[in-house]
């Protein structure tokens, strides 16, 4: 019972650790289907990154933008 209730307290952690972590990391947007390709470290500039990556549901090379 008590193992139990330690990989319960365990999962919550593990859950907790990636939100921090995720708020590290931006998405890169597509800008003519507007899917969710890429993840990217944060950049501490005000302007948004940009570049030409291959998406995956066009099936072609388009420019992606840093998404809020």
């Amino acid at each position: 019972m008590i193992f139990l209730t330690f990989q319960r307290f365990f999962d919550i952690f593990n859950k907790a650790s990636e939100l921090i972590y995720m708020k590290k990391k931006t998405v890169l947007i597509c800008q003519e289907c507007l899917s969710r390709n890429y993840e990217i470290p944060k950049t501490d500039s005000s302007t948004r990154f940009e570049a030409k990556k291959y998406c995956k549901k066009c099936k072609k090379h388009t420019i992606h933008k840093e998404g809020k």
